[in-house]
């Protein structure tokens, strides 16, 4: 087998007594032997972490309709199964404070789209 020369680049060249551990990813700290120059070339080269997604705020009426078409068809048969549900909806979105799962769960039992007893048991609207 025959390897071909190849062009190393000038940055990757260095001088081992000019060496210098320095160094972070983003999955940790790690050493890397590089001059300072190498070093300030290398970070040029680092890309910014992408921006986290904007948060949209809903109106509770919206965040009722939203939730009505998805908890349907999860169907959860407790209270405490209902509030878990609509959470998990908005882990994604900024998430939703718990005085806005109760106004939503409020609103769909005011709907009748829901009933919830006094043990927490959730009977659903038939048709």
């Amino acid at each position: 087998m025959r390897h071909e020369a190849r062009q190393v680049p000038s940055w990757l060249i260095f001088d081992v007594s000019q060496m210098k551990n320095i160094g972070t990813t983003s999955s940790g700290t790690v050493i890397v032997e590089m001059t300072a120059a190498q070093f300030a070339a290398l970070s040029q080269l680092q890309v910014a972490p992408p921006a986290p997604p904007a948060v949209v705020k809903m109106s509770i009426a919206e965040m009722v309709g939203y939730v009505r078409e998805r908890i349907a068809k999860l169907s959860p048969k407790k209270k405490e199964g209902v509030v878990r549900s609509i959470s998990a909806m908005f882990q994604f979105n900024g998430g939703i404070p718990a005085a806005d799962v109760e106004e939503v769960i409020r609103r769909l039992q005011k709907e009748k789209f829901f009933a919830i007893n006094e043990t927490g048991r959730v009977t659903y609207k038939s048709g």
